[in-house]
């Protein structure tokens, strides 16, 4: 997995994609989706030269066509009124977990057992929430959260007064944990009586066809 912030991906390449789709179906100026605005806050601060770049501090971000080659690209609008335009690849190519990342990552661990309890006392065949499909086979059976995890996330900080930056994590992969069990238990309350699962049938693979980055 892969955390921009307390967004989660199933790894750096499908961010990639993520961005790349969204530059290409989004309408050129300002952005104004505030979740968009979020990812990119979170990402300019991830760019190798993001002192630079940011400067004088971020007003807003928009989308422009690129001078040279085609496609859209990223630009941020300082607050002095100056722009400049990034690379999102840049920002996240052979960047590390961050720590805010792998906080989000550690709490999601905490409530796994909730979601393959749910998940479990699912009988077969059952219908998609999101679709109405039905669902077969348990390899096509996917839970996740009607209300998407980082809302709840935000929430639950808001609630409880917790700031994620200042948390720390001890272990990896699958033993990565909050070295604070106090806030992981506090969570997983939280996540008991807040959080609304869904069921979702998996779509089948495409067919992607690869594309040289320039």
């Amino acid at each position: 997995m892969y955390w921009l912030g307390p967004f989660e991906y199933e790894s750096k390449k499908a961010l990639l994609d993520v961005l790349k789709s969204y530059l290409q179906s989004a309408p050129a100026g300002a952005i104004t989706n505030r979740h968009a605005i979020k990812k990119l806050h979170l990402l300019i601060a991830l760019h190798p030269d993001a002192e630079r770049k940011i400067g004088v501090g971020v007003d807003h971000f928009k989308i422009k066509r690129n001078a040279l080659g085609a496609g859209n690209g990223f630009w941020l609008v300082r607050s002095d009124g100056s722009e400049d335009s990034f690379s999102y690849e840049r920002c996240i190519t052979g960047v590390p977990q961050s720590p805010h990342g792998k906080v989000c990552e550690a709490l999601r661990f905490v409530v796994r057992p909730q979601m393959q309890a749910f998940r479990h006392g699912l009988g077969l065949p059952t219908k998609c929430s999101v679709t109405g499909a039905d669902i077969i086979h348990r390899k096509d059976l996917h839970i996740d959260h009607k209300d998407p995890f980082c809302n709840l996330l935000e929430r639950f900080c808001q609630d409880q007064k917790v700031d994620l930056s200042s948390l720390e994590t001890i272990g990896n992969g699958e033993t990565l944990e909050l070295v604070d069990k106090g806030i992981s238990s506090a969570f997983e309350e939280f996540h008991r009586h807040h959080a609304e699962l869904q069921r979702k049938r998996l779509p089948k693979s495409p067919c992607v066809t690869q594309v040289r980055a320039r």
